[in-house]
């Protein structure tokens, strides 16, 4: 006999499947560590707030670049942020609550320990099916560990109130690069220590992108040379590790610790799925939600949807300029010996890129023997937002000839991509 007709341990974005099978009339709980993390690390320590934070930051950038305004330094209120950042975060969970009207919202660590059931505490419950959507948390590493004072985290650095003068940065994760842009524009004299950096991309894109990271007075060295003898302000930036320990071993999982999954989601075990950061397939929010949705409709007796990893969309928000990735890249290409035609597109040529200060942007596409889309890299501001029409293409199948003939509004950034192609 079963309590719920679908479990759901974590309470991130898998929410939107619980929506979906609550509206169709299953029984479904959530189980949540805490009810103010209700809603996952997106909202309260990942995509939400540091996104929030990196607005404030290019809208100063932009402030500084006017040809209208004289800019002098300002009073940054860096206090004021964090205030409005911890009303936002209660508000879209407050939301997400109301959205969830009907979902059982069980708080407390929840743990699959047999088959089909979950201990919530001292509480045991049995579903028809369990959905695992736990996420990853910040990994500890670099020999130091932090204090949350003067030595931080990705959370910690969040909740500052004051600017740091100097701000020391040591990271594996190239979100450290989004970190480090965002309070060198903010005037704090940064250094950055990683390894390899921008391995992951065009080779000309990450030269300009280290060219602009030099321009923000940005410090690059590599892990070797930190000294563990913290002097100044230290931020972690250390690849996030999967919160699997909940399903001890009764699901398989990969050497990283990571539920492994079919092209359904599902797991070792039939009806049991992982979706999100913990299956390691795509470490983005807006994977974790159309997963959630695959899963609920195949719990629904309906067809679900598998998405390549290498097809969700990727942006690295560093400023001013970002970088964006969707499909294939020129590494993923060449590592696997496919044949490709590239076509690259400098933004220096567009007026819409002076206009927005992204003349050192560029844009390369990449294309199979039959001319058909098959990825992109482009490093521009809002390169997330010019990415969209890109992904869209990619999913649409469209070739060279198709998105040569694309009507995309102009003067805009996002037409860039398609006015090289004829």
């Amino acid at each position: 006999m079963f309590d719920y007709d679908v479990i759901i341990l974590g309470g991130g974005l898998a929410y939107t499947g619980a929506e979906l099978l609550r509206n169709r009339g299953l029984k479904v709980a959530i189980v949540e560590k805490e009810r103010e993390n209700l809603g996952g690390v997106c909202l309260h320590y990942g995509c939400i707030p540091t996104k929030l934070y990196l607005f404030e930051a290019q809208k100063l950038y932009d402030m500084k670049m006017s040809r209208l305004i004289d800019w002098k330094d300002g009073n940054l209120k860096l206090k004021s942020l964090v205030e409005h950042k911890d009303k936002l975060r209660k508000r879209l969970k407050d939301d997400i609550e109301k959205l969830l009207k009907g979902v059982d919202l069980l708080y407390g660590e929840g743990r699959l320990t047999d088959k089909y059931t979950v201990s919530v505490g001292e509480r045991y419950i049995k579903g028809r099916y369990i959905i695992i959507n736990t996420g990853k948390r910040q990994a500890s590493g670099f020999g130091i560990d932090p204090d949350g004072r003067k030595v931080l985290t990705t959370d910690h650095i969040l909740n500052l109130d004051s600017l740091p003068e100097k701000l020391d940065i040591v990271g594996d994760d190239p979100i450290a690069f989004e970190f480090a842009t965002f309070f060198a524009i903010l005037g704090s004299q940064v250094r950055l220590y990683f390894d390899d950096p921008l391995s992951f991309s065009h080779p000309s894109i990450k030269n300009r992108l280290l060219k602009n990271l030099d321009s923000l007075g940005i410090s690059l060295y590599t892990s070797r040379d930190f000294k563990k003898e913290v002097e100044n302000t230290t931020l972690l930036v250390k690849k996030r590790i999967p919160n699997s320990e909940c399903v001890g071993n009764l699901l398989q999982k990969d050497e990283y610790g990571h539920i492994i999954v079919d092209a359904h989601y599902e797991a070792s075990i039939k009806d049991h799925y992982a979706v999100g950061d913990v299956n390691g397939l795509s470490q983005t929010a807006h994977a974790a939600r159309l997963q959630s949705i695959s899963v609920s409709k195949r719990i629904l007796g309906e067809k679900g949807f598998y998405i390549k990893p290498e097809d969700v969309p990727y942006v690295l928000y560093t400023l001013p300029l970002s970088y964006a990735k969707v499909g294939l890249t020129k590494v993923d290409l060449e590592k696997r010996g496919i044949r490709y035609t590239e076509k690259s597109v400098s933004l220096r040529a567009f007026a819409s890129s002076h206009i927005h200060h992204s003349e050192d942007g560029m844009c390369f596409l990449y294309f199979d023997s039959k001319g058909f889309l098959i990825g992109c890299e482009i490093l521009s501001k809002g390169a997330g937002e010019v990415i969209s029409s890109i992904t869209v293409s990619l999913h649409a199948e469209l070739d060279l000839n198709l998105m040569s003939r694309l009507p995309i509004p102009h003067p805009t950034l996002s037409e860039i991509p398609f006015l090289r192609l004829m």
